[in-house]
């Protein structure tokens, strides 16, 4: 294939897949615990892809429809203990069939997007705009991931357009409640679709091919203190909190000191220690103005390196925790109420020996972009596809910054090049 007809489709096309982008961004498909919004956007993406797909090539399921799903040891029903519900929340998959005897290729994407704060946004006020400026489309999710997650679709739009053909099958989809480490949307889709050999996760990656991602989950510590309540209350736990946030990052001080990276490492050498919430005793003054609270509570976000065991980092953690308290001020030798709330996120490490990573190599040099691997440290559904079905997974996507945050965007040249990558690795892959 001359990759000059491939440059001239994405000319051609750009336009049209900015529009449909900007047009996915400002539909909200927000993840609200324990449910979510996402099936109108999945609905807007069946309704142009159903244009130059076969009926036959595209699969709207439910998530509990999966014969298999809800009892894999990795599908996790609750956040906080309440129980996800996934009624009218579908999964999208598409697929152009190869010819038989090729190895078979998935780009898979999440709809979901957080929720946007009360913070206001800059660039543009509407934090759904969809608007670009200097090469730079805005909106929550465009970065976390919707342009990577419709990049796999318009990469299978080339493919049919073009009239390409290919000897394996090529996937795209679009999955559900992936962030607030849902991942069962993609538990679901990997029970369904197990015997896909390579996926692309295109969540942002600055266009550099993510080879592990971390460990980790979010804990809840609770502070339960005895008194009378009321302004006789002695004890408070605002002061415990306040001691154990220090802690915390004593903590994550103490075990970054001690971390052994891989010899040639390329990546952020720092594991993330994030204080998420503190809440005690309402949300406002006018709700506590007669008491000192008897409860308090903190969350807090806990990642680390790659494959580490959730007991052999919670071990380090306690034992440090324990050993720092003998001297406290406030806690005083009592650990407060100590759970995970969500999944325990294992991580991923890519085989650089698959075949689909020598695939992508050959890409990157056809397309004279540069082939760099990194380790990402953040969090994802990669560990999913390795662990629920046999695929080989990097996290591969384009470039862009504030991903949960004011003024999210993606890079729009980044974007067009990710789908160009896609498509050529498509014909370097499945043949």
């Amino acid at each position: 294939m001359d990759l000059k007809v491939i440059d001239k489709w994405i000319n051609e096309n750009t336009d049209y897949m900015l529009e449909k982008l900007s047009e996915l961004i400002q539909i909200k498909t927000i993840n609200t615990p324990p449910t979510g919004n996402e099936k109108p956007g999945q609905e807007y993406i069946y309704n142009f892809i159903s244009k130059y797909l076969y009926e036959k090539e595209i699969d709207m399921y439910d998530i509990d429809d999966v014969k298999g799903a809800k009892e894999h040891p990795m599908f996790y029903e609750e956040i906080d203990g309440i129980k996800r519900i996934y009624r009218n929340r579908p999964n999208l998959m598409a697929k152009i069939s190869g010819s038989g005897d090729g190895k078979a290729l998935l780009f898979s994407g999440h709809m979901d997007v957080v929720p946007v704060m009360e913070e206001k946004w800059v660039i543009f006020e509407d934090p759904y705009s969809g608007k670009v400026k200097d090469g730079r489309m805005y909106g929550r999710g465009s970065n976390d991931m919707k342009a990577g997650t419709l990049a796999g679709f318009f990469a299978l739009k080339c493919l049919r357009d073009l009239n390409i053909k290919l000897k394996g099958d090529v996937y795209a989809e679009s999955v559900v409640d992936e962030e607030m480490a849902g991942v069962n949307g993609t538990v679901a889709a990997r029970v369904r679709y197990p015997n896909i050999d390579f996926a692309i996760l295109p969540e942002h990656s600055d266009l550099t091919v993510g080879i592990e991602t971390c460990s980790g989950s979010v804990w809840k510590a609770t502070f339960n203190e005895k008194g009378p309540g009321g302004y006789a209350q002695t004890t408070n736990p605002i002061h415990k909190i306040s001691e154990f946030v220090l802690l915390l990052q004593e903590y994550n001080e103490y075990r970054n000191q001690r971390v052994i990276y891989p010899e040639n490492f390329n990546g952020e050498k720092h594991q993330k220690l994030l204080e998420l919430l503190i809440y005690a005793g309402g949300k406002d003054y006018i709700e506590n103005t007669s008491y000192v609270p008897k409860i308090g509570n903190l969350y807090f976000l806990l990642q680390s390196r790659p494959n580490l065991f959730e007991e052999d980092l919670w071990k380090q953690f306690i034992d440090f925790m324990q050993d720092k308290i003998k001297n406290s001020k406030y806690i005083k030798n009592d650990l407060p109420q100590l759970e995970r709330i969500l999944r325990y996120f294992l991580g991923h490490s890519t085989d650089l020996k698959h075949d689909g990573i020598n695939a992508l190599k050959k890409t990157y040099a056809s397309l004279n972009l540069r082939y760099e691997e990194r380790s990402l440290n953040y969090l994802c559904d990669a560990q999913a596809f390795k662990e629920v079905s046999n695929t080989e997974v990097v996290v591969l996507g384009p470039a862009g910054e504030n991903f949960h945050g004011i003024d999210e965007y993606v890079d729009v040249k980044s974007t067009l090049n990710l789908i160009k990558i896609m498509v050529v690795q498509a014909i370097n892959y499945c043949n």
